[in-house]
């Protein structure tokens, strides 16, 4: 019997599957008129999701998969070949038609776009640990608090 030899990649997608994401990612988050903050397809959003998320890549893949699907059903060509006006409107009717459609892919690219060195500079926030630096927090008003502390012990001691 012959041995079969599989060799992994890095990249858990095809490369159809990589062209429209960047395509999604430039849409949910594109790069601003001045240039000074990126895309979020120039920020490693899939590095990302396999890092913290890995568990949403399968859905993630399908979600690509039937986005270029829908392309070629109803305008006949790849979704990385459509315009960017009827790309913009094929995502808008899918997340109409399916609200769940690219949601957990939006929040994952907003959340990964936000740590970014780059962005955190652009918006004037500053690329670095908040701590031993810190940030300042103003003062609130602790009463606020009181009705809390007067439920009083509301867990079980382990």
């Amino acid at each position: 019997m012959t041995q079969r030899h599989i060799i992994g990649t890095d990249n858990p997608l095809t490369e159809g599957q990589r062209r429209v994401l960047a395509i999604v990612l430039d849409l949910i988050v594109p790069a601003s008129d001045d240039g000074l903050r990126p895309s979020a397809a120039d920020v490693d959003v899939l590095g990302y999701i396999r890092e913290v998320e890995g568990h949403t890549l399968d859905a993630l893949r399908a979600d690509l998969d039937r986005l270029d699907a829908e392309a070629r059903q109803t305008h006949g060509q790849a979704f990385a070949s459509l315009d960017p006006a009827t790309r913009q409107g094929l995502v808008d009717a899918l997340r109409e038609m399916a609200p769940h459609f690219m949601r957990t892919l939006a929040l994952q690219t907003v959340t990964c776009y936000y740590q970014d060195d780059r962005v955190l500079e652009a918006i004037g926030v500053g690329a670095r640990p908040p701590f031993p630096k810190g940030y300042e927090v103003p003062p609130g008003d602790l009463s606020l608090l009181e009705p809390v502390r007067q439920r009083g012990k509301v867990y079980r001691d382990a």
